[in-house]
């Protein structure tokens, strides 16, 4: 087993692998982990290499925290960890070996990652996780994200949404009539942006994303950024911005309204839209996002309203983890 630190020439190689893994998605690409606008990391990705074939990746940047030096997921995505095909339980163990002596002869104290969930697997094999376990990475966060199985026709999808929000079919197109509210998919990001700042200083937090990183991430994956606009009559009322995260799965990664307008019921019509456009281009679920309370003491306190809100669109609620592991810092020489 070869392990050797990515650098840009072999970008072609590491995306090329991100497509034909079982658990790559946007958020391994090399143009997504370097979109970034006035945020810098210091990348430390990894390629696992075995007779001259790569087996598996790491996306990462180092971070100093507390005096010690982790090998981190990468702080730009979503998901990090170990990206793989399928293989064998023997081979994992040598991957996480060869992860080991790296990361204790380059000095490393810890490792910290979020590995891809399970329901992005392309062919569900959870060998790696259990691999890690046996060997003594801890499992140190929780969080509750809800997926919505797209598997369904259209119609029972939404007779179930109906039955969950004690609310008829009748109930919403007379909402839209009444109300004038028409849906547009569009690339109106500077109608969304001040919509979804409002949103998030409700919760005294920023955006993830500027505006000129959406702007910057939709022309660099075209086809992969898509904004759902809601309209009553001309006035902007709320938005979705969906992401593509492989051919199976699209993420809801901002859901935001315009509370003047809440009564419209923005949020719930914008997802029954969204999973319309889902069931349309052929994925199999979409990422509803983490119902977490991050302004909390304890950020992994779950919003029962919100887990709630995502309950009654059909969301089911999975588990994303955070692994850790410790080095022994004896051997280090430090």
């Amino acid at each position: 087993m070869n392990i050797y630190r990515y650098t840009a020439d072999k970008q072609e190689r590491w995306d090329r692998f991100v497509r034909t893994s079982n658990n790559g998605n946007l958020f391994h690409y090399r143009n997504f982990l370097s979109y970034h606008i006035g945020r810098t990391f210091d990348d430390h990705s990894l390629i696992f290499e075995k007779n001259g074939h790569i087996v598996a990746l790491f996306p990462a940047a180092i971070v100093e925290r507390n005096g010690e030096t982790i090998l981190h997921s990468h702080p730009g995505a979503s998901f990090g960890g170990f990206v793989f095909k399928n293989p064998y339980y023997s081979e994992v163990e040598e991957i996480i070996d060869s992860f080991e002596e790296y990361c204790i002869s380059n000095r490393f104290d810890s490792t910290f990652f979020i590995p891809t969930p399970l329901s992005y697997f392309k062919n569900q094999n959870e060998t790696f996780e259990y691999a890690l376990i046996w060997r003594g990475y801890q499992i140190i966060e929780h969080y509750i994200f809800s997926i919505i199985d797209l598997k369904g026709s259209i119609d029972s999808i939404y007779r179930e949404i109906f039955r969950r929000k004690k609310r008829s079919k009748s109930y919403y197109r007379r909402l839209i009539k009444e109300n004038n509210i028409r849906f547009e998919w569009n690339k109106n990001f500077d109608e969304f942006y001040p919509i979804l700042v409002e949103n998030k200083a409700r919760h005294g937090i920023k955006p993830t994303h500027s505006l000129d990183e959406i702007i910057k991430l939709d022309k660099m994956f075209p086809g992969y950024f898509n904004l759902l606009m809601m309209y009553s009559g001309d006035v902007p009322v709320g938005g979705t911005l969906n992401f593509t995260a492989s051919n199976r799965v699209a993420i809801i990664f901002y859901n935001m309204i315009n509370y003047e307008y809440a009564q419209l019921q923005p949020a719930s019509l914008q997802v029954m839209e969204s999973i319309k456009w889902g069931k349309k281009t052929g994925f199999d679920i979409l990422d509803f996002g983490v119902s977490q309370l991050p302004e909390a003491p304890n950020p992994l306190t779950p919003s029962h309203s919100l887990i709630r809100f995502k309950e009654q669109l059909n969301g089911k609620g999975m588990i994303r983890k955070v692994f850790e592991k410790k080095f022994c810092t004896a051997v280090k020489n430090k």
